[in-house]
């Protein structure tokens, strides 16, 4: 049942979305009747007052002044109409500046007065616009490009109207004085024309941003700083420096992102405080947009889907997420005897588990390697990176690393990305001597959950099952359907249902995990070919070489 509370809502989320629109309009109208009145002749019967009370040169510059002013105006109309809080303090300003310089050029109160009011009824309203973002980089809107343009050239033409009367002279350009009103329009019609222009030259060269640069060694401190902070272990991704960073102007956000041709893919969630991260989503929104490119999300929670939906992103599952809640994880009972049998043998070959930490880990970089080089070989792969960790020793250096060992070697290995919070630890590189006993691997995952437990971590991920939790039926999607096949045929180019089926021994809680793009199917394939193409990017021989 709708409770008042719920009507209250209700209206208050209505009207902070209705009063950015009226205010847009309303900045559009007052910015062409602005530039009407600075275009068209000063009335006569004030001009004798203008001539007492007003320098010719206070008039001059004011008629200047409101020309871009007037232009201003109806460009900031569509910051309003978005929402962009710095639109907010520019709309003040230009509104107060307009009702100023109306009075110096022509007494105009009536004109001074109506601004002023604007002004005064659009301070409470701050809060309706919340979106922050550079209006200089926002995306461009063809609508409000035309309606723009053609305003303003009905307002010339309506000046022309109005000195129809007058004869063309070239002196008229540099007449300079109180009844010079055709002078006054014609030099109007060249500011009026250089402000357009220079802010299409400012769109065109000055907000074509470049990429932000993928993070350099000197940046590593921040970054990591902020890594270690976030609730999502996903922000550990960041560090292998083979993304671009976004950062917000404090650097206690960022979004991390790859590029591949016109595809630009967010790995995981934006990172930082709400209000921070969400806006970083609407900025790089719309640098894509000015880039001709398209933003995508990979791999989000169902936590996200809110905000991927307001960015006009439409989410398809892509897998699920295993999650050990280790506190509740028990080995007693039937179901627990493998393990307790894969335990029991390895403490019978003197098997040791340890977590190195961060400081630690340099001594032990040229086994883990080997370790790395011996696994990719018997595997017959290849360092990925993207959404998955690689072998470098930069990146190694950063996170605390688990290892197994036998007679004092190590002989498996997993790096870990830890969470301040504690709610969750996830690992990323998961690799073994070839030579090693068999079950290794689950040897680690059992101390791993049990060290997650000592260590009063909420829950272990054991990582994702591409295309699990998909199901095909008459109804569902083409994206569900043709999903389903693959993961239930495509097993001789990647085990889906071996990987789902060894992770469910460990009687994991399931969670889905989404693309966001920006589209139906057809927008779905570019974007996933994408994250192939940037996952295979081979790591910079600057790297390789540190390795």
């Amino acid at each position: 049942m709708t409770t008042k509370s719920d009507i209250r809502h209700i209206l208050f989320d209505s009207a902070a979305r209705l009063i950015p629109m009226i205010f847009a309009v309303v900045m559009f109208t007052a910015g062409a009747l602005l530039l009407i009145s600075v275009l068209t002749p000063i009335d006569p019967a004030v001009m004798p007052i203008v001539e007492r009370s007003l320098p010719l040169g206070l008039v001059e510059f004011s008629h200047a002044i409101g020309t871009v002013i007037g232009v201003l105006m109806i460009f900031l109309a569509r910051g309003l109409w978005e929402r962009i809080d710095t639109a907010w303090y520019i709309a003040l300003f230009l509104l107060c500046g307009g009702a100023v310089f109306s009075l110096t050029r022509e007494l105009a109160l009536i004109n001074a007065v109506m601004l002023i009011i604007c002004a005064l009824l659009l301070i409470p309203c701050k809060s309706a616009f919340n979106r922050r973002s550079n209006l200089l980089t926002m995306s461009i809107n063809p609508f409000w490009g035309v309606i723009s343009l053609a305003t303003l050239s009905f307002i010339v033409w309506i000046g022309f109207y109005a000195y129809n009367n007058v004869p063309y002279a070239h002196f008229l350009w540099v007449d300079v004085s109180y009844h010079a009103n055709t002078s006054r329009f014609l030099r109007g019609i060249v500011v009026m024309g250089v402000t357009i222009a220079l802010i299409a030259l400012y769109r065109l060269f000055g907000i074509a941003r470049m990429l932000p640069p993928v993070p350099q060694t000197e940046d590593i401190d921040q970054l990591k700083a902020v890594v270690e902070e976030a609730s999502n272990p996903q922000a550990w991704l960041a560090l292998l420096r083979d993304k671009h960073i976004l950062w917000n102007g404090d650097r206690t956000a960022f979004l991390m992102y790859g590029v591949s041709g016109k595809q630009w893919v967010v790995m995981g969630e934006p990172v930082g405080p709400v209000a921070e991260a969400t806006a970083l989503c609407w900025e790089l929104k719309e640098m894509a947009s000015l880039a001709n490119a398209r933003m995508s999300f990979y791999q989000v929670s169902p936590s996200m889907l809110p905000l991927m939906l307001d960015l006009g992103l439409w989410p398809y599952k892509i897998g699920e997420e295993a999650l050990v809640y280790v506190q509740s994880f028990d080995l007693a009972g039937k179901k627990g005897y493998g393990f307790r049998q894969t335990l029991k043998r390895f403490d019978g070959l003197g098997a040791t588990f340890e977590v190195i930490a961060v400081e630690d880990v340099e001594p032990h970089l040229t086994r883990l390697k080997e370790v790395s080089d011996a696994w990719l070989k018997t595997k017959s792969a290849k360092e990925k990176s993207y959404s998955l960790g690689s072998f470098k020793a930069d990146y190694m250096r950063l996170t605390p690393v688990a290892v197994v060992k036998l007679d004092g070697r190590i002989m498996a290995f997993a790096n870990l990305w830890p969470t301040q919070d504690k709610a969750l630890l996830t690992l990323d590189l998961m690799r073994y001597d070839p030579e090693s006993p068999a079950s290794i691997m689950e040897y680690l995952f059992l101390q791993l959950i049990q060290y997650s437990r000592e260590q009063g971590y909420g829950a272990f991920s054991l990582g994702m099952a591409p295309l699990a939790g998909l199901e095909a039926k008459p109804l569902s999607s083409a994206w569900h359907k043709l999903a389903t096949l693959i993961y239930q045929f495509g097993g001789d180019f990647y085990n889906f249902e071996g990987l789902r089926a060894y992770k469910e021994k460990f009687k994991p809680d399931w969670q889905p995990r989404y693309f966001a793009v920006p589209g139906q199917e057809t927008a779905l394939v570019p974007a996933l070919m994408a994250v192939v193409a940037l996952g295979s990017k081979a790591p910079r021989a600057k790297d390789e070489a540190e390795t």
